[in-house]
């Protein structure tokens, strides 16, 4: 069968590589000249370095990205913990870390729960009850709480507004970018049961030693060609034409008409409404995709002239700081005394506005405060990147599509469908691969 992919975005690349496994001939349309959707990296015209888009992260819990990686022959170019440890400094630099004990849970993560030092003593217990309440709760119940807020469902829970800020949105925030006022209690509890209490090692931290372009982008691209597939970058689908039910045909950027068996839309919900005929955008599910709201992550690299941070990532509690990647260490091919950190904001709606120079100007004192040697250190230089619709948001109510469409033999993948998932990398994958499984079965 052939079968056109809408977009090369890591849905899409899962979704062509599923499918040629299946033996189908496939043709990947990108509008852009590189593939990776939300998902890519480049090379940073002074430094000469790779630069992702935006800092990415995996645990092993994360099992379909994981499987992809190891299919790719890529897994390999990861730091990947044993057991979860994360260093959590405040404003001032005074660090505490949470880590996973050798134990069954949710007794794991009771020994450096009782001796962090961000929570008073009062508010420990409050999220120790919160945490013991989360575990407990069956799946049916859990999902049933789809319509609220986690935010008001930890208030019913005894959870004060210090906790939420300094020990639950530390979780929520980068997992699900949005804060948990504003994302599904539903979502979030699924975060909490499926990583941080599932066992001792499922919410190990797993971060990319390379691009992601190399990690997963290119590597996918020679896995499609190896096996008689095509990804045709800077090639946009201008018109999905509808007929009889299904779709026979699309009119692509450079004006021709090309058909193929069968269509895989991997597009962002905005962009796949944009190119459908009207007649078609008020059926379900496309009349549900205008509900969807996206939330910006910006992302500020800093070069620094000597070593600063003793440690390869760490969050952050009481300052505007969130997460801060040290690239130095992280990197495999790394080289040079120079110190390449990466500050990482989720939920950035604050900071979408700002100019590099004013988001410099805003965190760099936050960073040398925190951090000791980065007072007398000199900044080499500063790179701003912003992705203004990151992410979807797992809103109290939202109603996630599955692949299937009224078009016979068109199919929907993305992070935003129905995969159980927040929008991850692991949500990506698990939809791109829903998609070729529901629109053709194995082949013997």
């Amino acid at each position: 069968m052939r079968v056109a992919v809408l977009g090369a975005g890591l849905a899409g690349l899962a979704a062509a590589c599923e499918l040629a496994d299946r033996r189908h001939q496939v043709t990947v349309f990108e509008r852009r000249p590189w593939a990776g959707g939300k998902t890519y990296s480049f090379v940073e015209r002074e430094t000469g370095e790779q630069v992702d888009n935006g800092q990415h992260i995996f645990m092993p819990c994360m099992t379909a990205y994981t499987a992809f990686l190891a299919k790719l022959g890529t897994l390999g170019f990861a730091r990947r913990q044993r057991r979860m440890r994360v260093p959590v400094l405040d404003a001032d630099g005074r660090r505490s870390d949470l880590w996973a004990a050798p134990l069954p849970p949710p007794l794991h993560l009771g020994p450096s729960f009782a001796a962090y030092r961000h929570l008073s003593a009062t508010d420990k217990l409050r999220v120790a009850r919160g945490v013991l309440a989360i575990s407990r709760l069956p799946r049916s119940e859990r999902d049933a709480l789809q319509g609220e807020s986690f935010g008001a469902w930890l208030r019913r829970h005894g959870a004060s507004e210090t906790a939420l800020r300094g020990f639950w949105d530390l979780i929520v925030v980068p997992a699900l970018n949005a804060r948990s006022d504003a994302v599904s209690a539903a979502q979030a509890l699924f975060v909490f049961q499926e990583g941080f209490l599932k066992s001792p090692s499922a919410t190990a931290i797993c971060v990319p030693a390379t691009g992601l372009s190399e990690l997963h982008v290119a590597p996918a691209v020679r896995y499609i060609e190896a096996r008689g597939g095509a990804v045709r970058l800077g090639t946009a689908v201008d018109r999905i034409e509808v007929g009889e039910g299904r779709v026979p045909g699309i009119i692509t950027s450079t004006g021709e008409r090309e058909t193929f068996d069968a269509y895989v839309a991997a597009l962002p919900p905005r962009e796949l409404c944009a190119v459908l005929p009207e007649s078609v955008r008020g059926l379900e599910p496309f009349a549900s995709l205008s509900q969807y709201r996206f939330s910006p992550i910006v992302n500020l690299h800093l070069w620094f002239d000597r070593p600063l941070a003793p440690f390869v990532f760490a969050a952050f509690t009481g300052c505007e700081l969130q997460w801060l990647f040290n690239r130095r260490l992280l990197d495999r091919d790394a080289t040079g005394p120079a110190e390449h950190l990466v500050v990482s904001l989720s939920a950035a709606e604050a900071y979408l506005g700002l100019s590099k120079r004013e988001l410099q100007e805003r965190f760099l004192p936050q960073l040398r405060r925190a951090l000791p040697r980065a007072r007398g250190a000199k900044l080499l230089r500063c790179v701003a990147i912003k992705e203004p619709e990151a992410t979807f948001v797992a809103a109290p109510g939202l109603m996630r599509p599955g692949p299937r469409t009224p078009l016979a033999n068109l199919v929907l993948t993305g992070a935003y469908t129905d995969t159980g998932w927040p929008a991850t990398m692991e949500s990506a994958v698990r939809s791109g691969q829903a998609a070729a499984r529901s629109l053709t079965p194995p082949r013997t």
